[in-house]
This record gives structure tokens, sequence and C-alpha cells, in this order.
């Protein structure tokens, strides 16, 4: 193992990192001339691919001309056309920028909260998400997010805890079949609305296509009608938090698109940077503002919120997958991706289950795929083949403890929207590769 820095804070002390200095297209390279093919944009973040000029000319620009301001005390031109940009793309009205995706989690529960407490319906105050999700790790976003997990050492400083079973057809819940079932897991939105009382009801979070606690697992056909249905029954606001899958990821802008149904609130991040600044936005209908705008303040917001940096990167994130009609290579690339795995299934019997949209798509690893039998977890299935892949040159994500947060192993990539044909043909080489010496030790 290399020695870890003593002055850095890690993620994990019993990891064997590598050690980084440039990124070029679809590789980042280490100081003595490493090489890795960069297969999940790190946390599925880096849509543009690394070092391009434009995009640091774009930072270089901005900084010179203004690199910040205070919301509270004035507004900028940039954040005006970025608005004007998200605007006509994201199918929303109005946007707050901040600086990452657990803060747009955080000011969109306050929008919610605000809407109905300036429609003088204080008591709607609860936020119902899924197990098995995950919104961010401040506190109001591990409140509503459901990785047991990343919870567990906060659970004592949860509050108004409300969560339903994610829609993970791969493990029903209920025990049906996909697709032929009638949707218990939308249902059970209302049930949980129901027992809580309508009247405490703000809104429902949820991934459109789940990140990394489950692995890029899609919903049934007809799931989000139903949702969007009992929200409007009820008068509960949907909060589609894109910031994984949406920005283009999942070959559509939003990946709200894709079912044909609008959120009242929308979070997005990661893709939206093109990987060059952090970046995090919360967005809502003219609908969810009115009676906010009508009170006349929206306090909600940290000292970065409204940056010009961020703005300019958003603005020319969005103009070049316009431009260089990124969004048909997500879908192409995406398509290749997924038939390569789904054709490595029946080399592999470790893989029980290949799934996602576009360039996000996430495996499941299983001991028997007949009955779904996850491997033994002290096997560290996942985390292992992760750093198997490392060590041939590919970096990507494991995900773990996909089964209930309790038990199962998986991996999650996430190609740039740039990578090539020849680019993701290496990764899924790499992939069957270390899955055959692994294979074969077990």
């Amino acid at each position: 193992m290399k020695e870890l820095h003593e002055n850095v804070m890690y993620y994990e002390y019993n990891y064997d990192y590598p050690v980084l200095e440039e990124g070029k297209g679809s590789y980042l390279y280490g100081p003595n001339g490493e090489k890795y093919l960069d297969g999940s944009s790190g946390a599925i973040s880096v849509s543009l691919a690394h070092g391009r000029e434009d995009m640091a000319r774009v930072l270089y620009e901005q900084a010179k001309k203004m690199a910040y301001y205070h919301r509270d005390i004035a507004t900028s031109t940039i954040i005006n056309k970025a608005s004007e940009h998200m605007s006509r793309l994201y199918g929303m009205d109005k946007f707050c920028i901040v600086a990452g995706g657990s803060e747009a989690v955080e000011i969109a529960l306050k929008m919610a909260r605000l809407h109905f407490v300036h429609r003088g319906m204080k008591t709607k105050h609860l936020i119902i998400g899924r197990w098995m999700s995950y919104h961010g790790y401040t506190a109001g976003a591990l409140t509503v997010g459901g990785n047991p997990g990343r919870r567990a050492e906060y659970a004592p400083d949860l509050y108004n805890d409300c969560k339903i079973c994610p829609p993970y057809c791969y493990r029903c819940p209920y025990g049906r079949e996909c697709e032929s079932c009638d949707v218990e897991c939308a249902k059970a939105l209302e049930n949980e609305i129901v027992l809580r009382g309508a009247e405490n009801v703000a809104g429902f979070i949820f991934e459109p296509v789940s990140g990394t606690s489950l692995g890029a697992v899609n919903p049934p056909a007809k799931y989000f009608e139903k949702i969007r249905k009992i929200c409007d029954t009820y008068d509960v606001l949907m909060i589609a938090d894109e910031i994984m899958a949406g920005s283009g990821r999942t070959g559509t802008i939003t990946a709200m698109e894709q079912f044909g149904v609008r959120p009242d609130i929308m979070t997005m991040a990661k893709s939206i940077s093109g990987g060059y600044f952090p970046i995090g936005v919360a967005a809502c209908t003219d609908r969810v503002a009115k009676p906010i705008i009508e009170f006349g303040t929206f306090s909600p917001g940290f000292t970065w919120t409204g940056n010009p940096m961020a703005a300019a990167i958003i603005d020319k994130t969005l103009t070049i997958i316009e431009e260089e009609n990124l969004l048909e290579n997500v879908k192409k690339q995406g398509k290749r991706l997924k038939d390569g795995l789904i054709a490595l299934m029946d080399k592999h019997p470790v893989i029980g289950d290949v799934r996602g949209r576009g360039l996000m798509v996430g495996m499941e690893f299983v001991k028997n795929k007949e009955t779904k039998e996850v491997l033994d977890p002290s096997l560290n299935f996942g985390q292992t083949f992760e750093e198997r892949c490392r060590d041939h040159g590919l970096l990507l994500m494991a995900t773990a403890r996909v089964d209930r947060g309790i038990q199962g192993d998986g991996a999650i990539m996430g190609p740039n929207f740039q990578v090539s044909e020849a680019e993701i043909d290496e990764l899924l080489t790499i992939v069957d590769t270390v899955l055959y010496e692994m294979e074969e030790e077990l």
C-alpha cells in the first residue's frame, strides 16, 4: 500500500489510492506515467472529458471579470444568462445556483417547506424519501436519503424520517415480476401520505434513475405517472433529484423527460458542471415559487450561492452539450456499454443484472443467477473488483449492500459524454479480464 499523506483526510484509510496529476480526454495520469481510463467520470461527474482548454478559459475569463459577489446585495448578468439557458433546457422556471449537490437538496427541501408556509399551510413539513436512495451528506439530505450505511452513524441526529421502498425490480420488495405488477412501489407513496396525514406532507424526493446506492436501477413503466397522480391528489410536491442522472447523463437533458412527467422541484449537479467547478442547482416551477415570491423573500442560501464562476461554467457546459451534439454520443456509447455488459453476462456467472440508461450503467454481482443469491459479504467482491480494475488501468465505482443495505455487490460505470467506441471497448475488455481472474479464484 502507498503511504497516505499525513495532512490529508481520506475517504477510506484501508485503500490503496492511486496518485493523479493530470487528466486529458477520458484518461487520468499519475506523476510516474501511470495511465487510467476514467470509467466512472470520478463520481459520475465529469461530462465534458478532462483537460478542455475552452472550459479552463471560461474560468479564467470570468475570474478576471468578476469572481464573487454576495446574492444578498447584488445579482449579475452571467447568473441571468445561465438561468435563462437552464430554463430553456430543464423545463423549470426558477433557479438557485449553489456549490454542490447536497446544498442543492437542502435548498430544494426549503423551497418545498416555504411554498406551503407562505400558502398558510404550516403543518406541511414532512418530506417522504425512498430506502436505498442517496441525496447527499448534509443533515437534511441524509434525512430524506435512505442509504443505511451512510445514515447509520448520524441516525440520532436525523428527523421526520419517512420512507417507502424503491422501485427495484431485480429484487422487488413486493415479490412481483417487473412490468407485470400493479406498481405497488408507487402505490406505497399514497399509503405513506395517508398514514402521516396529507396535511403534514410537503414533498416526495426521489432519484429518477438510482445512483450508487443501487447502481443505476430504473423504475418500471407507469411508475412516475402514478407518482405524479398521487402527489397531485394530496397536494404534495414532486422533487426529482437529477444530480447524478440528469444534465445529459442518461441521454436527455433531464432523466424525467424519458418518463413524460414534469416534477415540481428539481436538483442538478455533477454533469451540469462539465466536471470543472463545484456546482449544484435547485430549481422549481413558477407554481412552487409563486407564494414565496409574493411573500417577498427567499432567504435560504450559502456564502457561495449565486457564484458567477459557477454560472459561467453552467452556461458553457450546456452550450458545448448542444453545439457538439453530445447527447447523441451519450445514447450511442451508452448503448454500446450496456449491450457489451449484457453480452458479458453469458460469459460470467457472477453478473446477475445489468441496468441503467445512457452513460449511467450498473452491474449487480451474484452467487447464483437463478436464485439471485448474493455473494458472501466477507469476499467484499465489489470493492475487490474496483481495485482489480484499477490495477488494470480502469477507474470505476463499486456499489455495496444493494440488497436492503445489508448485503450484495455491484459496480456503476459512467464515462464522459465524449467517450469513444474504442474507449468503451477498452473498458469492457478490462471488466471481462478482471471478472475472469476473480471467478477463477472463487
